[in-house]
Order: structure tokens, then sequence, then C-alpha cells
């Protein structure tokens, strides 16, 4: 199957969901231009967090790049292998990304910022992200 950015991102987005309905969390997918900046929605009595989700095919690709820093509570990271059965996912609360993230170019107008994905970073510093679920529950 050919490689496809936006094939690619609602796989991510249906194993999120999954990964959430597993745990007996009440999720939804997000759809359309009303929920700019986030896709799957949590619901918890009268609480709700905003999970935005990045796929990346994985091992090819080793970055996240977008606006990361606003409109969702959660950034959920699937590293999308399609050879292999299972992906792996990061769980980062938006209160933690900015010290991942790549520095704020204050040159363009992009507020468009980098999360590197590489083996040395998952390994190091991303490890305790990795199937961070509960920090969602």
């Amino acid at each position: 199957m050919k490689n496809n950015r936006s094939v690619s991102a609602a796989i991510g987005e249906y194993l999120v969901l999954g990964e959430l309905l597993k745990r007996d969390a009440e999720a939804y997918l997000a759809h359309g231009e009303t929920q700019k900046g986030w896709d799957v929605i949590l619901v918890k009595g009268d609480d709700i967090k905003r999970v935005q989700v990045k796929s990346i095919d994985w091992p090819n690709g080793h970055a996240v790049n977008g606006k990361l820093t606003y409109g969702f509570d959660f950034l959920v990271v699937v590293l999308l292998d399609r050879t292999k059965p299972r992906s792996r996912f990061f769980v980062f609360p938006i209160t933690e990304l900015d010290d991942l993230l790549s520095t704020p170019n204050s040159e363009r107008k992009s507020k468009n910022r980098t999360l590197t994905m590489s083996n040395k970073a998952i390994a190091g510093v991303l490890a305790k992200y990795e199937d961070n679920w509960n920090v969602l529950l």
C-alpha cells in the first residue's frame, strides 16, 4: 500500500481511539472544521480533554511538525509501522510539550514547531511518554 499522509493520519486517529476505548474511556473522533486543532475528545463526567493525534510513518519519518502548542490538551504521537502488528504511542500533556519542541523561529509568521522522534530521543528524554495513557485517564 502506498504511503499517504492522510491515510496515516486517519489510521493513527482510529488507533488512538481504540486504545482509549480498550481502557474503558468515553472517547469520540472529532469531525470537520469545528474541531480544528484536535482529533479525539475524551469525556469523564463534566471533564473534557481534547487530544491531538500526529502519526509518523515509522521508521522512515522522525519528526512531527505543526502548531503543537495550542488548541488541545494532550498530544499523542503514533509511530505507525505498517509492517508490524503494533504501533507505538507517546502521550504528552500540553504542559510538558514546550520544552520538547524545537525553538520557535521568530523570523517566520508560522507558529509551526517540531517534535523530533529520533531513536536517541525515544530511548532518552521521550521514553517516559511511551504508553503514558494514565495521564489521560
